[in-house]
């Protein structure tokens, strides 16, 4: 098993990010910042929205509704029902198992075996180090 340490806490570039249009039950339609949005994870059709203070919200909508409204540089697709915010990515991490995403929350998010390879790029691109 190998660890890398991927030093990621600059959010500055982040601040001309788009807001994502919300609609909730109790208070209608609403504008979140998605630099807020840790990741995404999907079920059946409808997509759990994880925020930074700790919220949870279930939307009724898949993934492929919320990608496109995302900033493609800032959020990767580890899986098919998950994908999450670089910004919050602490370390990745090679098991025999498969690829494991370690987010600054404390959260582990599993890595498609067929995705490995190209998350690792993708965070090699942004130099980050990566094993």
């Amino acid at each position: 098993m190998s660890t890398s340490t991927l030093p990621f806490s600059n959010r500055s570039a982040s601040t001309e990010w788009p807001l994502l249009k919300l609609y909730l039950r109790e208070t209608g339609r609403q504008l979140f910042s998605v630099t807020d949005l840790v990741y995404l994870q999907a079920v059946a059709n409808y997509s759990w929205l994880n925020w930074t203070d700790g919220r949870r919200m279930l939307m009724p909508r898949t993934l492929k509704y919320y990608s496109p409204q995302l900033p493609p540089e800032m959020f990767i697709r580890l899986h098919r029902n998950c994908v999450v915010n670089r910004f919050f990515v602490d370390r990745l991490e090679r098991t025999d198992a498969g690829g494991l995403v370690h987010l600054s929350t404390g959260e582990v998010l599993p890595v498609s075996r067929r995705r490995w390879s190209q998350v690792r790029r993708q965070f090699a691109a942004y130099r980050l180090n990566v094993n």
